[in-house]
């Protein structure tokens, strides 16, 4: 093992905090390569993908300009499985730095099809490589070429150095993509259906376009002291320490409001350890389900009146619109309290609107 100088782990700590910013795997493999081009002199340096079971090879390349002759391509995908370092690879579980040398020697490899067809034509004489973990039976790999001189233990001990820290920051990097996928998959679902997602961050954020613009436009502007109105806060705040309290059977409950002739309701998602909480906001329809409230148990009759209730019709407004007396309207809304477990109309509408509601968020 060749060792290293104290500039070489200064270079090295360097190209470990580059790779680290990576945001993506394609920003990732760019600044791995640009990395290691600068700490082991090569002619080439490229991020290859191996698929063996397709026998296909993805690659991008530092210098840029570098390119690969398409014959040369189909070559090395009929070939792939005779490279030495490809082959060990696959074989072990050793990703660390290796040499084609480690395999072949000089003349071995100069009479294998492999040069004659792939490396002679791009003008390598040399490779050394490292591969990142993945899925088998995918090959990733940091490849360096030369065309004069093979890498010295000196070279191998960086790529050896680095590879654990790039095996880290690439697994950082397809971990932020695979969350950022799925939070925009989520986003999108959330927009088609006309929701908007609010986390409870400091301050808090809107994750769907103007939903905080919204939440302040029908809920009231927020106070001096708190980015929520005071109605919002105050419910949170009540949601908050029902979850609190062990002894408080309690299911959460949304908070409405009538406002610009629209119904609007916020629905509370708790913070659960290091994951902060969220509002989810919507617009409701103006009139429940009718398969919905017969869901309930009740009649055909006894849900036209509920509905109309729920509008803020009066039960002689109600038996004039149906052809039926307000007594006969007064007797069907008893039969519907006594079936759903309220009191009076305020009760209803909110019990109604929180069953049925309930699942749809």
């Amino acid at each position: 093992m060749g060792q290293l100088k104290v500039s070489d782990f200064g270079l090295v700590l360097s190209a470990v905090q580059a790779v680290s910013s990576a945001q993506d795997p394609v920003a990732f493999s760019q600044l791995a390569i640009e990395q290691v081009a600068c700490l082991v002199p090569s002619d080439v340096v490229t991020f290859n993908e191996v698929d063996s079971i397709a026998g296909q090879i993805g690659f991008s390349a530092v210098p840029t300009s570098f390119r690969v002759p398409p014959e040369v391509e189909r070559h090395l995908d009929v070939l792939v499985g005779q490279h030495p370092l490809i082959r060990y690879y696959g074989e072990s579980s050793d990703g660390s730095a290796k040499k084609i040398s480690d395999f072949w020697s000089q003349a071995e490899f100069r009479a294998s099809q492999l040069y004659e067809l792939v490396y002679q034509p791009m003008n390598v004489e040399y490779q050394m490589s490292f591969t990142l973990p993945t899925l088998h039976p995918n090959l990733v790999a940091i490849v360096a070429s030369r065309s004069h001189d093979d890498f010295s233990e000196r070279d191998r001990a960086v790529l050896n150095t680095l590879r654990p820290y790039f095996v880290q920051a690439w697994y950082s990097a397809r971990d932020r993509q695979q969350l950022l996928n799925l939070l925009n998959s989520t986003i999108g679902a959330l927009r088609d259906v006309e929701v908007g997602l609010i986390v409870l961050t400091d301050p808090p954020r809107d994750l769907t376009d103007g939903a905080l613009a919204t939440l302040h436009r029908h809920f009231g502007a927020p106070t001096a002291s708190s980015p929520w109105p005071r109605q919002v806060e105050q419910w949170m705040s009540n949601q908050r320490s029902w979850l609190s309290n062990p002894e408080t059977l309690r299911l959460l409950t949304p908070l409405r409001v009538e406002s610009c002739g629209r119904r609007m309701v916020l629905r509370f998602l708790p913070e659960h350890d290091d994951i902060p909480g969220a509002l989810l906001l919507r617009e409701e329809s103006g009139r429940p389900r009718q398969q919905g409230l017969e869901s309930l148990g009740l009649s055909a009759r006894e849900v036209e009146i509920t509905v109309r209730v729920m509008s803020g019709a009066t039960n002689v407004s109600i038996g004039e619109s149906m052809y039926i007396s307000s007594a006969t309207v007064k007797k069907h809304l008893e039969n519907v309290y006594a079936k759903l477990g309220v009191r009076r109309r305020g009760e209803l509408t909110a019990f109604v609107h929180d069953v049925l509601d309930r699942p749809l968020l």
